[in-house]
């Protein structure tokens, strides 16, 4: 696999965000990665529970939340490689209102966005990611181990559950052959809320993907696991579900931002 190049897309300057170890520069640079996002429907008011005590509400598409289960393999970063799985609910801030059709509002420009994905799970592979991830962006994060693999369009990620040492989600199989050709518009916006503020993160992302319909695995959650995430995921209804698609790409470079407060 090819190196990107690098000169010519890590032009914002960094700053230095002291942590209670150490420091870490943002926004964080990510050389050279791979990833993989199932998207889901799910019953609306279930999604509306997740974020009942946030500023956002899920966007309705067809009478029904999407959800997204984004795995992350980062090769190499500016923090050190790692692996990362996203559990997020696309939303639309409550004193705003939802895109006319929001599928074809996020393939824009993520700066022209009215959406993002809150995330209400992160689990990720190293203590200085979950550090980082918690005090800048309070991203909901917990160290675990994770298994990635994604070759053509054969995928396998596992989640493990730190207590239990044995898979806490599974998702494999074979995603979709029919897709898009390749896009280029991947940068995206999340959501947390970070001492009480809501928070609009921007992730820059130079990649070329596709989405493709359909996946052949489903959604696979070990009931005898009791971590939040495990019940996230049954309460949303994820447990044994196929994503109705995937947007994917094996090798990718972004830029994390620091997150701003919504009202800026």
């Amino acid at each position: 696999m090819k190196t990107l190049p690098k000169e010519h897309f890590f032009t914002i300057p960094t700053e230095t965000f002291k942590m209670s170890k150490g420091t870490v520069e943002l926004p964080i640079y990510y050389y050279d990665y791979g990833y993989a996002h199932f998207i889901f429907f799910v019953n609306y008011d279930a999604a509306k529970a997740k974020l009942a005590d946030t500023a956002f509400v899920p966007c309705k598409v067809f009478g029904k939340a999407i959800t997204l289960l984004n795995f992350f393999e980062y090769r190499e970063t500016a923090i050190g490689p790692y692996n990362e799985v996203g559990l997020s609910i696309l939303c639309y801030p409550k004193k705003s209102t939802q895109p006319f059709f929001v599928p074809m509002h996020i393939l824009q420009d993520a700066k022209k966005w009215k959406v993002g994905a809150y995330v209400i799970n992160l689990p990720v592979t190293t203590e200085i990611a979950y550090l980082a991830g918690k005090e800048v962006w309070n991203y909901p994060k917990f160290v675990t181990r994770i298994d990635f693999s994604l070759l053509k369009r054969s995928f396998c990620g596992i989640v493990y559950d730190p207590d239990l040492n044995e898979p806490l989600v599974t998702v494999e199989g074979t995603i979709g052959v029919l897709s898009t050709p390749r896009l280029k518009n991947a940068s995206f916006i999340s959501h947390t809320t970070h001492k009480g503020t809501a928070l609009r993160t921007l992730t820059v992302v130079d990649t070329r993907y596709k989405i493709a319909a359909g996946f052949s695995g489903r959604c696979a959650v070990n009931t005898k696991s009791t971590h939040l995430m495990a019940k996230n995921l049954m309460d949303l209804g994820m447990n044994g579900k196929k994503p109705i698609g995937c947007m994917y790409s094996p090798q990718a470079q972004m830029m994390l931002c620091k997150g701003e407060p919504l009202s800026s």
